[in-house]
């Protein structure tokens, strides 16, 4: 996004060369540093290419050393918009106006951004802090970031503290919350079930009674490991359970295909749009509108910086791709392959998913029909299926009898 926004400021130039052999002259602008972008041949004997404007003269010396007919197509960026629009001394007198229009607005907070606890609402926070001064549109000298942490954490008990920082035009905030008493969390007394149907292969118990032994068969939702302990005088021991129960489990997935389909094929053709974005008011900085057709739209956005703070203007880049839809028709071999590619995100998510997997063995078997290709997966996994399950405790300390 820089290097576009570097070659609009300063300008570039389209060419084309033609000769017998174009390549002559891209080996010698190589070798002289020359920076060349986008070559593309129009035909045998001529070669189209862009480069900055500030290059050209040592580009037309490198045709003429290797024999070249060189033709300039068209001149692009700021610097040829305005000597188009140098007539309209309007023009200088608006750039003033909008450096001038940026070097007010990074005086102000444009944006907040909160990192909140759970159980405390951004909303009144905000207001909060709109009551000590500090709001989006805020000039950035009108409040004390040090002041306001103080004073909101004192007023509010469900916090700690409180830290603020001023990035640009931007501030971060985190906050902490305060455990009292009240929102601390009492530990509890709690099972460990089992999360999948599988056979024991090892066991890790360091709270909690057992009765399970490896080789065992279990299910899903069964008691693995158990936090209530009763003892032969009747006695009863509570026990926040913690383990780890591996077992051999088994995952199937299907996925499909059609045997034909119509595919996206990229054509070598494109337009490039720059736009800016000054508080959500847009404006072109180049004259290509909306293709109409078939385009696939690649977006870059970039915010401005000056003297290192951020300022609310983006410079959005648009490159539009052409492409026309072509008919596939799949074999079963490529069907395959294929099919396999899409699984390893499966396999991917599916580890990532389960506790401590590892993949013991996976099949595959390949069907078809009349439309679709269908491949089956069976993996055998080993994974920790122990999962906490808290056990509720009626609290009757202030019953009567």
């Amino acid at each position: 996004m820089t290097v576009k926004l570097l070659r609009w400021l300063f300008g570039w130039t389209d060419f084309e060369i033609t000769d017998k052999f174009p390549e002559r002259f891209l080996n010698a602008a190589v070798k002289s540093g020359i920076n060349i972008w986008n070559p593309k041949r129009i035909d045998d004997n001529t070669l189209r290419a862009s480069a900055r404007s500030s290059d050209m003269k040592y580009i037309t010396k490198t045709a003429e050393k290797t024999m070249c007919e060189i033709h300039i197509i068209k001149n692009h960026g700021l610097i040829y918009l305005m000597q188009k629009y140098k007539a309209r001394s309007g023009l200088l007198i608006g750039l003033i106006i909008w450096g001038l229009a940026i070097k007010f607005l990074t005086g102000f907070i444009w944006n907040i951004k909160i990192e909140l606890p759970p159980l405390i609402n951004e909303y009144e926070i905000r207001q909060e802090f709109r009551e000590h001064g500090f709001r989006e549109g805020a000039k950035i000298n009108s409040f004390d970031p040090e002041i306001v942490e103080a004073e909101v954490s004192l007023n509010d008990n469900r916090i700690s503290w409180i830290t603020i920082n001023i990035i640009g035009t931007d501030a971060e905030v985190k906050i902490s919350p305060s455990l009292t008493p009240d929102t601390a969390k009492k530990t509890k007394a709690s099972n460990i079930i089992s999360t999948a149907d599988g056979t024991i292969t090892r066991m890790e118990v360091k709270k909690g009674y057992s009765t399970l032994k490896i080789g065992e068969g279990i299910h899903k939702g069964q008691l693995l490991v158990s936090g209530v302990k009763t003892y032969t005088d009747g006695s009863t021991k509570l026990f926040d359970s913690e383990a780890k129960i591996y077992a051999k489990t088994l995952r199937t997935v299907t996925l499909k295909i059609p045997k034909s389909y119509q595919a996206l094929q990229p054509q070598n053709e494109y337009i490039n749009k720059l736009d800016v974005d000054i508080m959500n008011i847009k404006l072109p900085l180049t004259l290509n509108g909306n293709p109409q057709g078939d385009y696939i739209k690649f977006t870059q956005k970039q915010q401005l910086d000056i003297l290192s703070k951020g300022v609310p203007i983006y410079f959005l880049s648009e490159t539009w791709l052409k492409y026309k839809k072509q008919p596939v028709h799949l074999n079963e071999s490529q069907a395959e392959k294929i099919l396999k590619n899409k699984l390893k995100f499966y396999e991917l998510f599916m580890l990532y998913s389960a506790d401590s997997a590892t993949v013991l063995n996976k099949k595959f078997s390949l069907s078809n029909d009349k439309n679709n290709y269908t491949l089956t997966a069976e993996y055998t996994l080993e994974e920790n299926v122990a999962q906490k399950n808290i056990i509720q405790i009626k609290d009757t300390s202030n019953s009567g009898t």
